[in-house]
């Protein structure tokens, strides 16, 4: 009788032993944080856009903390400046894959600073989803770890369009900087107008930051240009378009395919922005293929925390985070923190409708349903041109 009683009281020892363990395991489980690492160009050259992107991305991650947790957990964001450089880009990766263990990065601009932060994620084995990036040659390489928003075919597309449809012309010049992007967009440009018979007439590179565009301005004008195809970026754009109005002959119009979307443009430059013409996704009252009802709460709630309206680059660092915290979210039923190659899958398999598009990888981690259009500044604000069947006004021709 004794040896029996023993023998039932010790397995409810055991069990009752183990209940404060596994309550206290399910307590912790639930408090683990979920870490996502941002790296983004907060100085530099490239400052204007990275704060940008970066805002977007700290939107997204309010949003979560609004809303409580993450599938239950609260999410931290870990913040890197790579200044612009790509061995900064380099060290900050390795530091969030490696010493903070990261469950996925975000963030980044130009190629020249995402690509070395694709390898270190393809080697560390973390995915990586690229605010901007538009590099063919990274999502050719069979990187499974990386993702991007944007890519470049639609730039191509929508620039082009301005010389063969919106304003006509013969011969174009094509101003382009040396950063990976952007030299892939100049020969495209280049291959589709001379392919439709216009011509290339001057087709010159330069160095992001430049201070000074008059020898390539002079060089474009010798050359017989109508147009000028600009792809460079937000600080380029603001030294050639102060340059490009000369005080004598015919001012020359001027398409640019990055950074001619930010409001601080033309507050910077009054009269000297009238006229020009950008490519543009996203900005506040348009989205071109996405949500216009979650854009205007976008609208409202970044104003809100940030004291400013949104930038439309803003838009691609939020749009990058809330792909990442979706995976996070369907990874983390399975285990917490989630296994990498889980978040990986997950997103794998996005389906987001958000303000800058309807999120959908292919299997190559480039974004389905990515459309670019074309603006004019016109009075001080911004008239979408192009895609034609969404245009809010008529281009206007310049004068000299």
């Amino acid at each position: 009788m004794n040896s029996r009683r023993h023998v039932l009281i010790g397995p409810l020892i055991a069990i009752a032993c183990l209940l404060p363990t596994a309550q206290g395991s399910r307590e912790a489980n639930r408090a683990v944080e979920l870490r996502i690492g941002e790296i983004d160009s907060l100085s530099g050259v490239l400052a204007a856009q990275g704060t940008a992107v970066h805002e977007g991305v700290v939107y997204a991650v309010s949003e979560v903390a609004g809303r409580g947790r993450n599938h239950g957990h609260p999410v931290k964001l870990i913040t890197r400046d790579d200044g612009g450089r790509p061995d900064e880009a380099t060290t900050a990766a390795l530091d969030l894959a490696a010493r903070e263990r990261v469950s996925a990065l975000v963030g980044g601009y130009v190629d020249s600073v995402v690509g070395p932060v694709a390898q270190v994620a393809q080697r560390e084995r973390v995915p990586y989803v690229a605010s901007s990036s538009l590099d063919q040659r990274l999502t050719q390489r069979g990187n499974v770890y990386f993702f991007r928003i944007s890519r470049l075919e639609p730039f191509v597309d929508a620039t082009t369009a301005v010389p063969l449809e919106l304003l006509p012309v013969k011969e174009v010049a094509i101003l382009f900087s040396s950063t990976p992007g952007a030299t892939q967009l100049a020969r495209l440009q280049k291959e589709r107008l001379e392919a439709r018979g216009v011509r290339v007439s001057a087709f010159e590179s330069f160095q992001t930051g430049t201070p000074d565009f008059l020898p390539l301005l002079a060089r474009v004008r010798s050359s017989g240009a109508q147009l000028l195809l600009m792809d460079g970026f937000f600080a380029d754009n603001l030294v050639l378009l102060r340059q490009v109005h000369g005080p004598t002959g015919q001012v020359l119009p001027v398409v640019g395919a990055f950074g001619m979307e930010f409001p601080a443009l033309i507050k910077q430059l009054g009269p000297l922005g009238e006229g020009a013409l950008g490519a543009i996704v996203w900005e506040p009252g348009m989205s071109l293929s996405g949500d216009l009802e979650g854009s205007r709460a976008y609208e409202t709630g970044f104003a809100r925390q940030f004291d400013h309206p949104p930038a439309p680059l803003s838009m691609y660092g939020y749009t990058a985070t809330r792909a990442v915290l979706a995976a996070l979210e369907k990874a983390s039923g399975r285990s917490v923190p989630p296994e990498r190659d889980a978040i990986r899958d997950a997103l794998a398999g996005t389906d987001l409708k958000l303000p800058l598009e309807h999120l959908r990888f292919d299997e190559h981690g480039d974004p389905l349903h990515y459309e670019v259009g074309i603006f004019q500044i016109q009075n001080g604000r911004h008239v979408l041109l192009y895609p034609r069947d969404r245009a809010t006004g008529k281009i206007i021709r310049s004068k000299p």
